[in-house]
């Protein structure tokens, strides 16, 4: 009974060795692939770099809108032409090539007329009351026509002159609202390949300074992200995520923004 109890303890004993001995070897294992991780894994620096870029637009545009009515279909047409034809004098009298003018095609909106149709009374006897319902019919009340007449060049003189000037046609008889000029850089592409090497080369020269000041030595570059670039009013430097693209100026300032990784050596 005694030997019995003495074979149960000796497996007790030698089954808890075991589970012991494979305990150190996960627990080796564990610390070796954590050395290997912290050896195998540079050490990098992220930095942020920037740079900014005068630029002057080199493309205006402006849209108008002329507008007739008429309860005649082919009266409103006449006037919208009528209209049309003395906004193409006025801008080609202005100085703009014939060639950066362009009308659409003239759109026409119907207004049906509307009237009040009685309906049933309702309720009985001297309690019963009257009802009106106002009602669309088929009948055309009026036409209201649309034209759109729009400038694209690189004259930035002379397109702000008409923008601020056409709406004197109203005394006239023509029915225009003008719109806003917008000032435009076609460039941009290429540009943005400089302003990212500038940027860049920033943010090495601000990784080299943080580097060399704690007595390190910078690396290789990782890795170079471009943000959105940011396109201002010259004088404003405002930021958004969506990036800005300002088209209310002539002379403005893009900013370039770049998040450059580097190894440590």
């Amino acid at each position: 009974m005694a030997d019995s109890g003495k074979s149960r303890m000796d497996v007790s004993l030698k089954v808890g060795g075991v589970f012991f001995a494979l305990a150190n070897i996960i627990c080796v294992a564990i610390l070796c692939w954590t050395y290997l991780s912290v050896k195998l894994e540079p050490k990098t620096i992220e930095v942020k770099g920037s740079a900014k870029k005068s630029i002057e637009s080199d493309l205006i545009t402006w849209t108008g809108v002329i507008t007739a009515h008429d309860e005649d279909l082919i009266k409103a047409y006449d006037k919208i032409k009528a209209s049309s034809d003395k906004v193409a004098a006025f801008i080609k009298a202005a100085g703009v090539n014939e060639g950066e003018i362009t009308f659409s095609a003239i759109s026409t909106d119907k207004v049906y007329k509307k009237e009040w149709i009685k309906q049933p009374k309702e309720g009985d006897g001297e309690d019963a009351k009257e009802k009106s319902v106002l009602v669309q019919t088929n009948k055309v009340e009026q036409y209201n026509l649309t034209q759109y007449v729009s400038i694209e060049s690189k004259d930035m003189k002379r397109v702000p002159e008409v923008a601020r000037n056409v709406t004197s046609l109203i005394k006239d008889g023509v029915e225009i609202d003008s719109g806003d000029t917008r000032y435009l850089y076609t460039k941009l592409s290429e540009l943005k390949i400089n302003m990212l090497a500038e940027a860049t080369k920033d943010a090495t020269t601000r990784a080299t300074q943080i580097v060399t000041n704690a007595n390190g030595k910078l690396g290789k570059l990782v890795e170079a992200r471009m943000g959105v670039m940011q396109i201002n009013p010259k004088g404003k430097s405002d930021t958004s995520a969506e990036g800005i693209n300002d088209t209310s100026s002539f002379e403005k300032e893009i900013t370039a923004i770049v998040t450059a990784r580097f190894q440590l050596d």
